[in-house]
């Protein structure tokens, strides 16, 4: 096995113990990114996530933005060949299901180009690596955005436990912006 493989097991198993031990985290993320994230403005398109298996739910955060005024994305993905794209999100459960099985909007959903993506993971560090899941989505999402010239904020969303000394990186893997938990901002971009 790889050492990003056991790595993920690692902390796979660490999101377990902290989303049994705290299933408020996501409420107070929500908190901590209105205090202390990135600035989201009216009309801003913000890429969320519907969460799956124990990634911490920022739900609250995401009807929290749209309420001041933010337009919603989920990601799709529209087959397994390595693809994701943001679609309009209105709230509520999600009606469709991506190639991944993940709840999403449905394939007819407008795609919208998000300025700020919430990203999750499965582990990160203080420079701003990810470990997400190994199918790359994200870093290839996020690369095609930037190529079109967008600026994207990019805020890696999870708990505090996932916190790591070092992402092992490869030349694809793209650095997040921001990462936001219950317990903080431990990354957020040099300029600030």
């Amino acid at each position: 096995m790889t050492n990003k493989t056991n790595l993920r097991k690692d902390l796979a198993a660490r999101r377990v113990v902290a989303a049994k031990a705290d299933p408020k985290a996501g409420a107070r993320l929500a908190e901590v990114f209105l205090k202390e994230g990135p600035e989201v403005a009216e009309g801003m398109v913000v890429a969320g996530i519907w969460p799956i298996r124990t990634e911490i739910d920022i739900r609250v955060l995401m009807d929290q933005l749209a309420a001041a005024g933010a337009h919603l994305a989920l990601p799709h993905a529209p087959d397994r060949e390595g693809r994701l794209d943001f679609r309009q999100y209105h709230g509520g459960r999600p009606p469709a299901m991506d190639a991944w099985g993940i709840p999403s909007p449905s394939k007819d959903a407008s795609i919208l180009l998000p300025d700020l993506v919430l990203v999750p993971l499965l582990g990160f560090d203080r420079r701003g690596g990810r470990l997400g899941y190994g199918a790359g989505l994200y870093d290839r999402a996020i690369a095609r955005l930037k190529a079109q010239k967008r600026r994207v904020v990019t805020v890696g969303v999870g708990f505090a436990d996932q916190e790591v000394d070092a992402v092992p990186r490869e030349d694809h893997d793209v650095l997040l912006d921001w990462v936001i938990t219950e317990d903080g901002v431990p990354v957020r971009p040099k300029s600030l």
